[in-house]
C-alpha cells in the first residue's frame, strides 16, 4: 500500500473513532510501531491529531464549519472576486478553478472566454463551462463529494499532478495567521496541496468572511501563495493583520 492511501486511511479511522492506538494501527496495515509513528508524526503536523503515549486523538479545539457550501451568502463579494480574478488571465493560460463558491462565481465570469484551457475537480464549475467549445476543458477523476460537487481522493491527486498550471484559483475554508489556509476536509486537503505542487500562480480567493476562523486542516501557508484577493467588510482588522505575512488585494 502507497504511503499516501494508508494515511488516508488512518485519517478516515481518525475522524470516526476520535481515537487510535499506534498497537491498532499496526496490526490492520500490518505495518511496523516506527511506520505507523512516521504516519502519525505527519497526520500531526497537518494539525488534525494530538499525539500520545501509544496512540492519537482528534484535536478537539479546532472549528469545524459546515461541509455544505452555502451558495447564497456573499454574492455581491464574491462576484466582485470573480471579476478581478478574470483580469489576471490570458489567452493561452492553463488555469485550475478548485472547488468552491467562490471559484463557481469564477467559472461563471470566464463561461464566455475563448483560447483558455481550464482544469477542475469540481462538477458544477464543469458544467458552468461545458457550453463553452471554445474553452478546452478538463475534469479530474476521484470519489465525487456531493456536499460541494468537489472530486477528491488518491485518483485526484494523481491526477491534478499530471498537469502544468499556468494559473491556480484556490478556495479555502479559513484564514488566520496561526494556521495559514485551512479547509474542513482532509481529502480536500490533500487535493488543494496537490494543486499548488503543479501550479506557477496560485491565488487564494476568498471573501472576508474566511478570515480569522480555523477549520480543521491545515493545507497551505502564506509562502505557498501569491496573493489573496478577498472582497467585504467583515474582519477587516484581521485582514489587515494579515497584510504583514501576505499580498493582499481588496476588491
Amino acid at each position: 500500500m502507497l504511503v499516501s492511501t494508508r494515511r488516508e486511511k488512518i485519517k478516515e479511522i481518525i475522524l470516526k473513532k476520535k481515537a487510535v492506538k499506534v498497537s491498532e494501527l499496526c496490526e490492520i496495515f500490518k505495518v511496523s510501531d516506527e511506520t505507523i509513528r512516521r504516519d502519525l508524526e505527519e497526520l500531526e503536523r497537518q494539525g488534525l491529531i494530538e499525539r500520545n503515549y501509544g496512540g492519537a486523538v482528534l484535536k478537539e479545539n479546532i472549528v469545524v464549519p459546515p461541509l455544505v457550501k452555502r451558495f447564497k451568502e456573499h454574492i455581491e463579494e464574491k462576484q466582485r472576486i470573480a471579476a478581478k480574478a478574470v483580469t489576471e488571465i490570458k489567452e493561452g493560460n492553463v488555469i485550475f478553478l478548485d472547488a468552491g463558491s467562490t471559484t463557481y462565481h469564477i467559472a461563471k465570469a470566464i463561461k464566455s472566454l475563448k483560447g483558455i484551457t481550464v482544469i477542475t475537480n469540481a462538477l458544477n464549475v464543469a458544467t458552468e463551462l461545458s457550453t463553452n467549445p471554445d474553452i478546452n476543458l478538463f475534469i479530474t477523476g476521484g470519489k465525487l463529494k456531493h456536499d460541494n460537487q468537489s472530486m477528491v481522493g488518491f485518483e485526484t491527486v494523481n491526477c491534478i499532478g499530471k498537469y502544468n498550471i499556468d494559473i491556480l484559483f484556490l478556495g479555502t475554508g479559513g484564514i488566520s495567521v496561526e494556521k495559514g489556509l485551512t479547509t474542513s476536509d482532509i481529502f480536500e486537503a490533500e487535493a488543494k496541496k496537490a494543486m499548488i505542487r503543479s501550479a506557477s500562480r496560485v491565488i487564494v480567493v476568498a471573501d472576508s468572511s474566511k478570515f480569522g476562523k480555523v477549520a480543521m486542516v491545515s493545507f497551505a501557508t502564506f509562502n505557498d501563495i501569491e496573493k489573496i484577493i478577498t472582497a467585504g467588510e467583515e474582519n477587516r482588522e484581521i485582514v489587515k493583520q494579515l497584510t504583514e505575512y501576505v499580498k493582499i488585494e481588496i476588491v
